[in-house]
């Protein structure tokens, strides 16, 4: 079950373009557009709260941290949203998947992890994939745009910050859900204020766009959500963690199916190493204590 749970998880958070992208093409603005997911998320998981009775009562430091941490998480979604006009939904969200490696990369850089041969292993998959994705990932293996390249790298980069902030913050006594709601709150907050200071602000004008807005936030926030902490429960950290390579497998496989992205050896190629990348730094630890057992084995014979 916990196996199960951990690829839902996975695979929901992957669904995102399949309920993004209409609402975009009938042109609803992305501020607008993941204000919505934010709002009706935090109001559903805040109800599955209240039903749990679980406690929300938070010290004003964890609020602005936690304020903090969600300013970082929605910049990273924004970004994502708006990368679907410049990349394939799939080759956005599979570049943007990329931040465990850059949580590993400000982990070495700021908190003194060591630099081993797995960290440089898994640089080398990582630029090999965004490489191949870049160059031939898109229709007829024409060029990717470099400023969407850079938008989702620049995303994966405020998911790492808002990873490691979880990391630095030291939130203690708090549960992950009601966290999670805090975060999806404030990031309410956030985008609200962000589509009326920019004048994107929209509301929705038909209830296909509601439901499209409703699947978005219960689907990919809130489910997924709450199945991945059950799955974190069942089968531990690090092979939920592994799991989440059906993140961007989901996506991809979503935008071939559904909206008719190119499929690609250049996409496969990229695909395949930065799910490579990313899993090995996930499992570094495994690894590098399998090693150690090989290489003392050797040297006993």
């Amino acid at each position: 079950m916990g196996f199960f749970l951990g690829l839902f998880s996975s695979a929901t958070f992957g669904l995102i373009p399949l309920f993004t992208l209409p609402l975009i093409h009938d042109g609803v603005h992305p501020e607008s557009v993941l204000f919505y997911r934010f709002l009706i998320a935090s109001l559903t998981l805040g109800a599955v709260l209240v039903l749990r009775r679980e406690r929300f009562h938070a010290r004003a430091v964890d609020l602005c941290k936690l304020a903090g941490m969600s300013f970082m998480y929605t910049a990273a979604a924004l970004l994502l949203f708006h990368g679907f006009h410049y990349l394939p939904s799939g080759v956005a969200t599979t570049i943007q998947f990329l931040y465990p490696v850059m949580v590993m990369l400000l982990m070495i850089a700021f908190f003194h992890e060591s630099f081993s041969w797995i960290t440089a292993f898994s640089i080398v998959l990582a630029v090999g994939g965004v490489g191949m994705l870049s160059v031939g990932g898109g229709d007829g293996d024409a060029p990717m745009s470099l400023y969407g390249v850079g938008m989702m790298l620049l995303s994966g980069f405020c998911n790492a910050l808002y990873i490691t902030g979880i990391h630095v913050a030291g939130i203690r006594n708090m549960n992950g859900l009601v966290m999670t709601f805090y975060v999806l709150f404030f990031g309410a907050l956030f985008t609200f204020a962000n589509a009326v200071g920019t004048g994107t602000f929209q509301p929705l004008s038909s209830w296909w766009e509601l439901l499209m807005a409703f699947l978005l936030a219960v689907i990919t926030a809130v489910l997924s959500n709450l199945t991945l902490v059950l799955a974190v429960q069942r089968i531990g950290s690090t092979l939920t963690s592994v799991l989440g390579v059906m993140e961007p497998l989901t996506a991809v496989f979503v935008g071939i199916l559904v909206f008719g992205e190119p499929f690609t050896p250049a996409l496969v190629g990229g695909v395949a190493l930065i799910s490579a990348s990313v899993t090995l730094v996930m499992l570094g630890r495994q690894v590098q204590a399998l090693g150690r057992r090989l290489f003392h084995r050797e040297g006993a014979v």
